[in-house]
């Protein structure tokens, strides 16, 4: 009987497949706790129950720690804020302070001008109008007593005397 050499290369990859797996199923530490966990299946739901109440407690523990990350950034924004907020209105205070006492200054100079231009004309008035006022009565004299004793009018006059604004020289 002659077989074909072609059929038995299936049944030998099968049987190699299925002998592998019932020796890692009997022969390793792995192997007996899946068949453990195959065999015992109300064992198997309390492990994936107590495997999601682990899940879920270190989720909350990352949420919580997530949210209080979140929570600390939103109070250094606000904190960065409100300093900005107050150091704004420190610098509007300071520059209104600092505009009030220009108009201050601008003011006191401008009195003080005023002051003084009024001075210099009250100085200009009271005291050389008449020592120009008497200066154009002594020229009017000494050329009356020129005129009257028969003296030709000399255009020399005290340097103190003359002035273009009275006299004309």
């Amino acid at each position: 009987m002659k077989r074909n050499s072609s059929n038995i290369w299936p049944y030998v990859i099968a049987g190699s497949a299925i002998g592998g797996a019932v020796g890692y199923l009997f022969m390793t530490g792995s192997g007996r706790k899946i068949r453990h966990t195959v065999t015992h299946t109300d064992e198997l739901a309390d492990t994936i129950e107590d495997a999601r109440c682990f899940i879920e407690s270190k989720a909350k523990m990352v949420t919580a720690e997530v949210r209080g990350a979140i929570d600390k950034a939103k109070q250094g924004l606000e904190e960065g804020q409100r300093a900005y907020r107050e150091a704004e209105q420190s610098y509007q205070s300071q520059l209104r302070r600092l505009e009030g006492k220009n108009n201050e200054i601008t003011t006191n100079v401008h009195k003080t001008v005023d002051n003084f231009n009024r001075t210099a004309y009250r100085v200009e008035q009271s005291i050389l109008d008449p020592i120009f006022e008497l200066g154009a009565l002594y020229r009017g004299i000494e050329r009356a007593i020129r005129v009257v004793f028969a003296q030709m009018p000399q255009r020399q006059v005290a340097s103190f005397f003359k002035s273009r604004r009275i006299g004309g020289y």
